[in-house]
């Protein structure tokens, strides 16, 4: 800038700060589309699942309003542990990635829980024997083969 121009002649943007400018731009869209490919170019870990249905009784009632969850030693890239709620009449449907989808091939062992609140300002608890809520002690076991099946009754002691 000379004597006779005054700061308001002189250009905001030189040609050095657009340069600037536009090489962060890129490298920002750049960046982003990196980011944005990664995320696309995921595979689906879905394993293949099978419908797969059964019941919860106790003294041969249904059990309303337990969760169910099948066990597998898989270690699998997107394994899930299947589960249900069971129905007032203690039947179930499994689902493992989309409501009553089934469940993968495979042996498991089942957990069941019943989660009831007594009173309203209380914590809800199992009304279910505590051992029932542990696969390794339930004594609950399943087979789900590539098939639809409906498994034998759950009858809880």
């Amino acid at each position: 800038m000379n004597r006779n121009q005054s700061v308001w002649d002189t250009p905001i943007w030189s040609n050095q700060i657009s340069e600037r400018v536009y090489r962060s731009a890129m490298f920002s869209v750049l960046l982003s589309v990196i980011v944005l490919m990664s995320g696309c170019s995921e595979r689906d870990v879905r394993l293949p699942t099978h419908k797969v249905s059964g019941k919860v009784t106790q003294n041969g009632k249904g059990v309303p309003n337990a969760t169910v969850i099948f066990h597998a030693n898989r270690t699998e890239e997107g394994f899930i542990k299947p589960r249900a709620i069971t129905k007032q009449d203690g039947s179930f449907e499994l689902t493992t990635y989309e409501s009553g989808d089934g469940a993968p091939v495979g042996d498991y062992e089942v957990s069941i829980e019943q989660w009831v609140r007594v009173q309203p300002d209380e914590p809800p608890a199992n009304r279910l024997p505590p051992a029932l809520s542990k696969p390794s002690t339930s004594g609950l076991k399943a087979v789900v083969a590539a098939a639809e099946k409906t498994l034998s009754p759950f009858e809880l002691k």
